[in-house]
């Protein structure tokens, strides 16, 4: 019996810790996939914008050092963490970027098409 309630007890523990992994990677993934779909979006760079993803992304890089005790420096460090977030990152922006190439080498063919 004693056994069942030491389990038991410690179950929220185990799913709070799961949980605040999977924070760490859907954040990272969200902060990663707007700085990615920004950068496909723009057309015609300036300096400044550059330095504004930049700072974007040197600012929640300081989120994560300055909030350590929200984040798991641990885990953020390791292979599990990168891998994941790399996955959702591409899934959620390498559709966007084919459709941009097809539309630009449709938009590419038809403009030969005419000057013909």
């Amino acid at each position: 019996m004693v056994g069942y309630g030491t389990l038991f007890t410690m179950l929220p523990v185990f799913s709070l810790d799961q949980l605040i992994h999977i924070v760490e990677i859907s954040y990272t993934a969200l902060i990663l996939t707007e700085l990615i779909m920004v950068a496909l979006t723009v057309d015609t760079w300036h300096r400044l914008m550059v330095v504004a993803e930049l700072v974007s992304l040197l600012m929640y890089t300081a989120t994560l050092l300055v909030f350590n005790s929200y984040f798991d420096a641990d885990f953020i460090r390791h292979w599990d963490f990168w891998w994941k977030v790399t996955t959702i990152t591409l899934v959620s922006c390498l559709p966007l970027y084919i459709v941009k190439y097809m539309h630009r080498k449709w938009s590419d063919r038809q403009y030969r098409n005419l000057r013909k």
